[in-house]
């Protein structure tokens, strides 16, 4: 049945309603122009699947670590071990998701029905992620090597179907910019809320001064009340926010096989700055969240009933970087020049992470996390960016729109960021003699390791990250071009298919 959507006032939702009950006849094209007005209501419903993502993903990556290392107790090398064997799979999961994405053709397109297949799983896992067996380290080593397998995996088809509709939903760069900037507000929300409901509800996130077994029965309580979050936001983007553009409905009849595709994106040059710089950003956001309840409570003195302290820590700089959204937004509209704005944005990052290795005092640390937010924000505001420009490119060169193989080339990659940090923290932690979690055991040694991992190596990363991006060409003249034929393109394709339409 053909669909036509009409404004219902207060105009926040479009609901659709069958042909049969319109009594006006309208062209083609006045149903496009109806449908471009009703944009906005649409980028703010898609923005509560980026809040959904950022939930998931940031309470993952915040918690595991310090829940199955600390709390549980496995030893340092078999939690590294666990997390590279995960990068192992993720090295299969992530493109083979992105493939089988470009390659679907349902009623509902291409990406909606991986969203809408996994967001209950997603939210589930909110809660099954802390419910280890107890008593058995080899069993909850077992435990915690599958169950990050099986998150990543559910999150990764959720998540790379998502984020593959943003520059497919919204072509013009004044649609990105705008649609991101929602995004991007909903990413920071998120964040906050991955921060600051399991350090209100988790007395001590380490187990460091309460026994285990309380704090094993908390951190199933926040999952609870995380995964009832998690569901509620996916609803609601998957009734509003999401759509397919008819126009690239047949695409997926040309995508290349997946063994060209993949050696098509991988061989793509604009690509591979890209893809060193963006690795890099995720090792500093992997690296911090992870290593920060440990450093909260050993370098800035954190204890136990505090934990909502170090949820206000990254909250700091997460709410900063919110304020700082529209900063960029600005500097990207006066520059036009991703590539200047993402290395200024990481310059800034730098300054503000190299004096968190000499700070032990929590006042000074909240000021430095709030400045933190000045080039995080940067970065997320910009990746996403500069990724749909990459795609744009591949279009005109393949003619056919393959999100899910950059996207998922691009997960793939940035898994050896987690490596990166997991192998980090393994070193030094086996330097300082920690191979095992023992808080009586702390040395200065100890200290000074964790001082490392959150303000030197981070910024050394960012370092590597701006010279990889120096590299990146795609800016300009050649950008121009790239978006003329892009546009010659899409209108071809809109011409073929209302050709395909019959009338009204």
């Amino acid at each position: 049945m053909k669909q036509h959507v009409i404004a219902v006032r207060p105009k926040r939702f479009i609901f659709p309603i069958p042909s049969q009950l319109l009594t006006s006849r309208r062209s083609c094209q006045e149903m496009e122009k109806e449908l471009d007005e009703y944009v906005p209501g649409n980028k703010v419903a898609f923005g509560f699947g980026a809040l959904g993502d950022s939930i998931t993903y940031q309470v993952f990556t915040f918690l595991v670590f310090t829940f199955y290392y600390a709390v549980v107790g496995i030893d340092i090398n078999l939690v590294t071990l666990g997390f590279v064997t995960w990068s192992v799979w993720n090295a299969i999961n992530d493109p083979l998701a992105g493939l089988v994405s470009d390659k679907t053709n349902t009623k509902r397109g291409r990406r909606i029905p991986y969203i809408a297949i996994t967001f209950l799983p997603l939210s589930l896992l909110m809660f099954i992620l802390w419910t280890p067996p107890v008593g058995s380290l080899l069993w909850s080593f077992i435990y915690f090597v599958g169950i990050i397998m099986l998150f990543d995996t559910v999150y990764t088809f959720n998540s790379l179907n998502l984020t593959a509709l943003f520059p497919e939903m919204y072509l013009t760069e004044e649609e990105r910019t705008s649609a991101n900037n929602i995004r991007q507000i909903f990413l920071i929300v998120g964040l906050l809320i991955a921060f600051l409901v399991p350090t209100f509800l988790i007395s001590d996130l380490s187990a460091k001064d309460t026994p285990a077994n309380i704090v094993i029965g908390e951190y199933q309580q926040a999952g609870i009340i995380l995964a009832v979050i998690v569901a509620v936001v996916y609803l609601i983007a998957l009734k509003w926010g999401v759509s397919e553009r008819k126009e690239f409905k047949e695409d997926w009849i040309d995508v290349p096989s997946w063994g060209d595709a993949f050696k098509h994106t991988l061989g793509n040059r604009t690509f591979h700055a890209f893809l060193l710089t963006n690795t890099m950003n995720w090792y500093v956001f992997g690296l911090i969240p992870t290593i920060i309840p440990i450093y909260g409570q050993f370098v800035l003195g954190i204890g136990a009933g505090e934990s909502i302290m170090l949820g206000i820590l990254l909250a700091a700089a997460f709410v900063s970087g919110g304020f700082f959204m529209a900063l960029w937004k600005y500097i990207v509209n006066r520059w036009g020049n991703l590539r200047k704005a993402w290395i200024a944005s990481m310059a800034l990052w730098i300054a503000a992470l190299v004096p968190l290795f000499f700070v032990t005092d929590m006042t000074i640390a909240l000021v430095l996390f709030a400045f933190n937010g000045i080039g995080l924000s940067g970065s997320l505001y910009l990746k996403d960016l500069v990724m749909a420009d990459i795609i744009d490119e591949d279009e005109v060169k393949t003619g056919v729109r393959r999100e899910g193989a950059y996207f998922g080339v691009n997960a793939l990659v940035m898994r050896l960021a987690v490596i990166l940090v997991f192998v980090s923290i393994n070193l030094v932690f086996n330097s300082v003699g920690w191979r095992v979690f023992l808080p009586e055991e702390a040395t200065a040694e100890t200290l000074l390791g964790l001082r490392l991992l959150m303000g030197i190596f981070p910024a050394i990363a960012l370092a590597v990250g701006i010279a990889a991006f120096s590299r990146y060409q795609l800016v300009g003249d050649r950008l121009k071009e790239v978006k003329s034929k892009r546009d010659d393109i899409h209108s071809g394709k809109q011409e073929k298919t209302k050709s395909d339409l019959p009338p009204v």
